[in-house]
């Protein structure tokens, strides 16, 4: 079986200048946890939940690693809420100013339609990534994900050789 015989074709897609905050709420409503970024109809980057996760995590880190170093150790005893707040809510603050290509991967993975599924199941397995994108003559044609195969096993459309499950 090939990758054109299964791989998603209607795909959402986003830019790279679209606010972090308002992919959270693509990726919510979609029910999806990763899409690829195009720029002038070509492919240049993906970027999914686990990216946005990532760079929140780097925003807070770098934010209360700043606050802490303005702080005393005894000033932590005595700092009043307000004071608690300032570094989740200078996270969130900087968060809003965050774009796709902030948090994007751009080492785009990539087969062709005429790959086979163990080709790009080895790719996500290689490279522990739940999506690969499929590409034709450089455009975007098809994304296959780990739960596209999955679906495929539990299908029994996909079986081992020798007619194991």
């Amino acid at each position: 079986m090939r990758v054109a015989d299964v791989m998603q074709r209607a795909l959402v897609t986003v830019a790279p200048d679209l606010p972090l905050h308002e992919l959270q709420e693509l990726l919510l409503r979609e029910r999806i946890s990763g899409v690829p970024v195009i720029e002038r109809e070509r492919v240049v980057g993906v970027v999914s939940r686990s990216n946005l996760l990532r760079q929140l995590e780097v925003e807070r880190s770098q934010f209360a690693t700043t606050a802490a170093f303005y702080l005393e150790p005894f000033d932590v005893e005595t700092e009043s809420e307000s004071q608690r707040m300032q570094v989740p809510a200078a996270v969130a603050a900087h968060f809003e100013k965050l774009r796709v290509r902030d948090a994007m991967v751009r080492d785009v993975l990539s087969v062709s339609p005429g790959a086979s599924l163990a080709e790009a199941a080895q790719l996500m397995v290689a490279r522990r990534v739940h999506r690969v994108l499929v590409l034709e003559g450089g455009r975007l044609a098809g994304l296959v994900s780990a739960l596209d195969l999955v679906g495929l096993v539990a299908s029994g459309r996909l079986a081992e050789p020798g007619g194991g499950a």
